[in-house]
């Protein structure tokens, strides 16, 4: 189970106006989001995941598709400056959970795909909005090795949206193209652990992403993200009874630098 927090921060001159469809909030993800001086929502986001299996290849060439589900549950707040403001439900905008699985299939040793889909609902606790919420897409990891840096190339198509019960559905497709990298930097007691970074393009097909609900529409066409995290190199980072990929921080930006955002990052561009 992973914690995430994000506060999302609006252009939108007036306090009431929703910089964005709430209902998007759990594809979106983790992090610091900006693009004026305004006014914050914060997010909360808990992903439980059940890896009911790993994928495999072996080496006559039988395969095992990996598969893994997913229970996210993400809290819209109004604000977050302590404990207790979670835990006034006045506090609590929006609730969706939009449950969905990942299913992994090893083309080869070194060529993994990756289909996801998520299909859930939500509701803003202070009116009778609600949603139905849908995420689709397909990944593809190609990895390669040069001594001992592991680095791989990601590719990703996606679709995400949700059909409101108070107005019109709407959509969002795109594409990514990114690299990752792993190297091993030293060890700390019998564990050895590895930095790991990422370069990513994310485009937006109809880039209403940042659009919908603004007095001064800022549109985002494309996204850039920089990611550095630590791992350990023989399983995950284990803080009490949560279970990392591993542990770090990626900044993301659009090309005309409209749009910053800091972001948690507990997983690679391939499993995220």
């Amino acid at each position: 189970m992973l914690l995430m927090l994000v506060p999302l921060t609006s252009w939108a001159e007036d306090p009431e106006t929703e910089p964005v469809h709430w209902a998007y909030a759990s594809f979106l993800g983790t992090g610091w989001y900006k693009l004026d001086n305004s006014q914050q929502v914060y997010v909360l986001r808990i992903p439980p995941r059940w890896n009911y299996r790993e994928s495999s290849i072996d080496d006559t060439g039988a395969r095992q598709l990996g598969i893994e589900f997913h229970f996210p549950l993400t809290f819209g707040l109004h604000k977050l400056e302590d404990v207790g403001d979670f835990v006034d439900f006045d506090n609590i905008g929006t609730v969706s959970f939009d449950p969905g699985v990942e299913i992994e299939y090893p083309v080869s040793e070194r060529w993994h795909l990756r289909a996801y889909g998520h299909l859930g609902w939500g509701k803003a606790h202070d009116s009778d909005e609600s949603a139905w919420i849908y995420d689709a897409g397909l990944k593809s990891r190609y990895a390669f090795n040069r001594g001992k840096l592991d680095w791989a190339i990601v590719n990703e198509i996606f679709v995400a949206g949700y059909d409101g019960n108070k107005e019109a559905s709407d959509k969002l497709t795109g594409m990514l193209a990114g690299l990752d990298f792993s190297y091993p930097i030293g060890s700390l007691g019998r564990d050895v652990f590895k930095l790991k970074w990422d370069i990513a393009y994310r485009w937006y097909e109809n880039d209403p992403l940042f659009q919908r609900y603004a007095t001064k529409p800022v549109s985002i066409e494309d996204e850039w993200e920089i990611g550095v995290a630590i791992a350990r190199q023989d399983g995950p980072i284990k803080i009490w009874f949560l279970d990392f990929e591993h542990l770090g921080l990626i900044y993301r930006f659009n090309s005309d630098g409209s749009f910053r955002a800091v972001t948690v990052n507990f997983r690679s561009p391939f499993t995220r």
